[in-house]
């Protein structure tokens, strides 16, 4: 007891001598800034920046852009565009908008907007001057945790219709006509005829058959031998007077080429004789005319479409189409003839929606005003596309303490601004999350007492991907209310459910069937633990800092980490953020203000103890 109450008196002491030692340090800088006032003017006089600061010049570069007083300025558009393409500023800006989703708007209830607002507000507080003691002053800090998480992006593929103008022949029939002039036949004679014959120009079938005659009727005298008879294919031309027409028969098919017979009689019946059918006087001449009906085809041009399609369209749904070759008429040249086509459009683009964009594991963060995204990456590509995006949310939690404003200056009394300063209020929370994820190691090592000594070990687990997010067995939420799974496996469903619980790792995506190299079902593997913990170390511990994968999609590698491994692994810089909620299910963790005051309970407790 005696040895308790000089202890007591000297702690009474130094809280009674404080004011006075901090009004003394007061007034011994007040003197000491008098003193030097005049040295802070000289220095600036003196000061040469050329001879201080590196690179210093008196006419930068940046000195163009200033036209002088009265100049309108210098156009600075080109020089901003070089600038925002080249320099870190600008392509840091550029990367920040283009991986920002356009609906990522920082609310203004947000911590870090809204106590900038605060301190606006209350701005007169610290600098309307004066001291008359000190003022009690309630502090705020920022709790800022990060968060990982995982969303399905957005992703549109296309087929092209092209048209091309191919064409193909039809049979059919034109219609000709071939003469036959006796001039053109040579007839000759022998004993029993006079004959000749006519290479056919055309082939055919006859649908039409005429002649018509003439010779020198009155120098024949009624001489019978003088009256001529013409057998032609096509029927008897009777040379009965000086001129005539006769109708001959049709209905006889004939080739090109073939040769046509012809013959004279006199109307004795006797062959004619040469004499007499080329005598000059007497002009003998028939002309045969036919009308022939000749097969032939003809090209009837087509324009075909044919479509282009890097992906299964079962896998997607449509949701527009855009002209990318603008319609007009084209000409074809065939066989020398030429053939005009007009199209509206000659080559069409159709847009198919073949991933829809998911909250996937984000949605809590995407849905709290106070987070923000800091950064975002392809998490997975497949044929080129980013189908799985990792998003890192900054989380700001506001938090309060107490202070005291003294001449002008705040001075923290309970602590809270160290915690302000790390920027968390849950030290406690990460150091009792390290221990457990060493303690559960431990576990796992001390199971298996083997030589291949494992922990946090998980399952490879996979599910399909159906088309454009229509019955969805990937999907990361939702399962419990979407009638539209029914098609999914029970694994799926409890993959599903693990994902919710965040007890998985995302590993990739795959092609599981493929016909004529067009994929038909996709798949997506996944590693998945038995709890958060395992997850995280895994995760964190594994991948982010040994640099040691989890394989493909198809087969993903989800092997537990080894004791060299788990020897390296620095659990005090891994986020256990989404470990806290399973350690507030299990009992109270108190948050550091409230560990602070308990110590200080403690102490007043013991004092009183010890009182006399």
């Amino acid at each position: 007891m005696k040895k308790i109450l000089p202890l007591f008196v000297f702690t009474a002491s130094v809280f009674m001598v404080q004011p006075l030692i901090a009004n003394e340090q007061f007034n011994q800088g007040m003197q000491q800034g008098k003193a030097n006032k005049g040295q802070g003017a000289d220095a600036i006089q003196g000061f040469k920046p050329a001879e201080v600061i590196p690179g210093y010049t008196t006419s930068p570069s940046e000195s163009g852009y200033y036209g002088g007083v009265t100049s309108s300025g210098v156009d600075m558009t080109s020089p901003g565009s070089a600038a925002l393409n080249s320099s870190e500023a600008g392509k840091t800006i550029t990367e920040s908008i283009l991986n920002t989703p356009a609906n990522n708007k920082p609310s203004l209830d947000a911590p870090f907007i809204s106590e900038g607002l605060d301190m606006q507000a209350k701005a007169e507080t610290i600098t309307g001057g004066g001291f008359d003691g000190c003022v009690d002053q309630p502090a705020s800090f920022t709790e800022i945790t990060t968060h990982q998480c995982l969303r399905d992006t957005k992703i549109e593929q296309y087929c092209t219709r092209t048209a091309t103008i191919t064409g193909h022949y039809e049979d059919t029939t034109e219609i000709k006509q071939m003469v036959i002039e006796s001039s053109s036949i040579q007839f000759t004679e022998n004993t029993n005829a006079f004959y000749g014959d006519f290479k056919a120009t055309s082939g055919g079938k006859v649908i039409a058959a005429s002649a018509v005659y003439s010779w020198n009727k009155r120098l024949a005298f009624s001489n019978s031998n003088w009256f001529m008879k013409v057998t032609t294919p096509f029927g008897l031309i009777s040379m009965d007077d000086s001129e005539g027409r006769v109708t001959l028969n049709s209905g006889l098919d004939i080739t090109a080429g073939q040769s046509l017979p012809f013959s004279i009689k006199n109307r004795n019946n006797k062959p004619a004789v040469s004499s007499i059918w080329y005598h000059s006087n007497m002009r003998y001449r028939f002309t045969i005319t036919l009308t022939i009906q000749v097969p032939s085809r003809k090209w009837v041009p087509d324009v075909v479409w044919s479509e282009s399609c890097p992906f299964s369209k079962s896998e997607g749904a449509m949701t527009g189409s855009q002209c990318v070759e603008p319609g007009g008429t084209r000409t074809v040249v065939v066989e020398g003839k030429t053939y005009s086509i007009h199209q509206d459009c000659w080559k069409w683009q159709d847009t198919y929606l073949t991933q829809t964009e998911t909250e996937g594991t984000c949605g809590e963060y995407m849905k709290d005003s106070a987070c923000t995204v800091t950064r975002s990456q392809c998490a997975d590509s497949v044929d080129g596309f980013c189908v799985s995006q990792q998003v890192t949310y900054s989380c700001e939690r506001k938090k309060t303490g107490s202070g005291q404003i003294c001449g002008g200056e705040f001075f923290c009394t309970d602590g809270s601004c160290a915690q302000g300063q790390t920027g968390t209020s849950n030290m406690f929370g990460q150091a009792v999350s390290a221990l457990a994820a060493v303690a559960a190691a431990g576990e796992d090592v001390a199971e298996l007492n083997g030589e291949n000594v494992r922990a946090f070990t998980g399952e490879a687990k996979s599910c399909k991907k159906m088309a454009a997010g229509f019955n969805n067995c990937c999907k990361d939420s939702g399962w419990g209310q979407d009638v539209g799974l029914s098609s999914c496996s029970s694994d799926e469903k409890a993959l599903g459910k693990a994902k919710e619980k965040k007890l998985t790792v995302y590993v990739g995506e795959y092609c599981s069937k493929k016909v004529l190299g067009v994929c038909l079902e996709k798949k997506r593997g996944y590693c998945q633990f038995d709890s958060k913990l395992a997850r995280i170390v895994q995760e964190q511990g594994r991948r982010d800092q040994l640099g040691v994968g989890f394989g493909s999609g198809k087969s993903p590698d989800c092997r537990g980490i080894t004791v060299d491994e788990l020897q390296r692994l620095d659990f005090g810089v891994m986020n256990f953020s989404d470990f806290y909620s399973d350690l507030d299910a299990g009992s109270e963790i108190p948050e550091d203000q409230a560990l602070l005051k308990k110590a200080q309970d403690i102490i007043a407790e013991k004092m009183k103890e010890n009182a006399p």
